[in-house]
């Protein structure tokens, strides 16, 4: 399973299901994909999901708006920034990432000064790393509790693979809060 590091997350810390997604803010499949995954959360409550940066180097505003999710992530708002990046993927220039700042709340002076510091390149590399070791090849690829789900798939696609690995953690022996961590760090399927 994808090690979680520092990663922003959503949902519940014990959850029998984790999905980690590798993404791109510039990446059409992934913003395509986005609806899905709402689905996905109403048809399968209680899921915790898990963001990973893979700035891909083609898209020329690939990194930067990952630094800006990270930098909004250090203020409690990485959520926030993650839906407003997808939502307005044809408008991601310096001066419409300080807009979404302001708009979701930040504090835009804090938020721009972790612009230029080393901590949000170390949080993306760190995840390049765990691409890397996960052997991901494009984005979006999920892993769901270990078990990857490449591309921008339909929703019974998700829960098809979703079911499985709740299947299998639930009859794992585990107790429901140490399913993911004491399998963290095994191989990906």
């Amino acid at each position: 399973m994808v090690p979680l590091g520092a990663s922003p997350t959503r949902g519940p810390a014990d959850a029998w299901v984790t999905i980690v997604e590798f993404g791109d803010f510039q990446c059409p499949y992934c913003g395509a994909v986005e609806p899905t995954i709402v689905q996905v959360d109403a048809a399968r409550p209680g899921l915790r999901w898990v963001w990973k940066n893979l700035p891909l180097s083609f898209h020329d505003r690939a990194l930067p708006t990952a630094i800006a999710a990270m930098c909004a992530d250090a203020q409690g708002q990485f959520w926030e920034m993650h839906d407003l990046l997808y939502a307005n993927q044809d408008a991601q220039s310096d001066t419409d990432l300080a807009s979404y700042a302001a708009q979701i709340g930040l504090d835009v002076p804090q938020w721009q000064a972790c612009l230029t510091t080393a901590e949000p390149v170390n949080q993306i590399d760190a995840d390049l790393t765990a691409a890397d070791s996960a052997r991901v090849e494009g984005t979006p690829t999920f892993f769901i509790n270990g078990l990857a789900l490449v591309g921008s798939q339909p929703l019974d696609a998700f829960l098809s693979v979703i079911d499985q690995a709740l299947a299998s953690a639930q009859s794992s022996g585990s107790t429901q809060g140490d399913y993911y961590a004491t399998r963290e760090g095994e191989g990906c399927q």
